[in-house]
């Protein structure tokens, strides 16, 4: 008998045990964080391209670094600051980089061209263009020998860019371009 009244008693323990389970109140749904946008960082920012310039073709690079994208329309090249998190648009940095203007000014400008844009925030400038692809190195020696970061645009030509984590750079740009053999193919200043 005693054995089938300890048999009992765990039985029972069962059961209640899975009873407190079974009943226990869930916790209501908590609501989404007040901070998530509706709409993703890409359709932000690609919208207020598309007021702009007319349509947008989507963002080309995210920079996790200095919280840059680089959104593509028809007409160019647009660099855009976002949050930390990236999920806010901030601001566009300008001028844009125009491909029209690029290819008409080759003779005059060399294979690269670049903006300046000191104070995008607090504490961040950048400096950024186009390169057509025998620019194979770009070696900003104005910024301490700095050599930018860059990503394909489209046939024969780069977006390359470079932050700097201070209000200002130095004017004029003192900037050398090597081809893949690593012979200076262009040397001088670019100034916004």
């Amino acid at each position: 008998m005693s054995k089938k009244w300890v048999l009992g008693v765990l039985c029972i323990g069962v059961i209640v045990v899975i009873y407190f389970f079974v009943s226990r109140p869930s916790s209501p749904a908590s609501p989404a964080p007040p901070g998530i946008p509706d709409t993703s960082l890409e359709e932000q920012v690609c919208q207020r391209v598309a007021d702009q310039d007319g349509d947008c073709k989507g963002i080309r690079l995210f920079d996790a670094d200095s919280h840059l994208v680089f959104a593509e329309s028809s007409t160019g090249i647009t660099p855009a600051l976002t949050n930390n998190a990236f999920t806010e648009f901030k601001k566009f940095i300008y001028p844009m980089l125009n491909f029209q203007e690029f290819n008409e000014e080759r003779g005059d400008r060399g294979p690269i061209i670049w903006q300046v844009k000191n104070k995008v925030q607090k504490n961040l400038s950048i400096i950024y263009g186009f390169a057509e692809d025998e620019a194979k190195t770009i070696v900003i020696n104005s910024e301490g020998h700095v050599q930018p970061n860059r990503f394909f645009a489209r046939d024969n030509l780069w977006v390359w860019y470079a932050t700097f984590q201070k209000d200002e750079v130095k004017l004029p740009v003192k900037v050398t371009v090597y081809d893949a053999k690593g012979n200076v193919i262009s040397k001088g200043d670019e100034e916004e």
